[in-house]
Parts: C-alpha cells; sequence; structure tokens
C-alpha cells in the first residue's frame, strides 16, 4: 500500500510503500510518480521513472530505504537473492 507519493525535502519525489511486518520500502530520485497514497502495488510494478540524467550531468541516482518499525535495514538480510 502507498502510503506518501510527492516532494519530500532535498529527495525530490518520493514514495513510501507499506509492506507486511511492519516494513516499509522508500524510493526517491523520481520525475515521475506513477502511484497515489492510498494504492496497492504488485512486486514489478513501476511506481514512476528516474530523469535521463542527474542535475549534475551524470547518472540518475535511485534512493532506497528498506525499513522495518522505523528503523533502517539492509535490504541483502531481508530478501533472499541479493548480495551485499
Amino acid at each position: 500500500m502507498v502510503r506518501f507519493s510527492g516532494p519530500f525535502k532535498n529527495y525530490g519525489n518520493m514514495i513510501i510503500i507499506e509492506h507486511k511486518k511492519d516494513y516499509h520500502s522508500l524510493i526517491a530520485g523520481l520525475t515521475r510518480l506513477d502511484v497515489r497514497e492510498g494504492t496497492s502495488v504488485n512486486a514489478g510494478e513501476p511506481v514512476g521513472s528516474l530523469p535521463s540524467s542527474s542535475s549534475r550531468g551524470g547518472k540518475p541516482t535511485l534512493y532506497y530505504e528498506l525499513r522495518q518499525k522505523g528503523r533502517p535495514v539492509n535490504p541483502a538480510t531481508t530478501f533472499s537473492g541479493l548480495k551485499s
């Protein structure tokens, strides 16, 4: 479930997705948001898009953070198949 979708401080556009077991994903650095607060999203479904380049002329940067009960969690310890 999308809990937040919009501009946030210096992060630009941010999306916060609520998962099971008190987990939340924070995704930022997007130029376009394809979801709104209160909508459900499925695995693999697009939620937005990155710019073609960064404001400094380099490659765009996607910010992703996983939290459980409000605390940052290393995604590699949570999702199978990820390496740190």
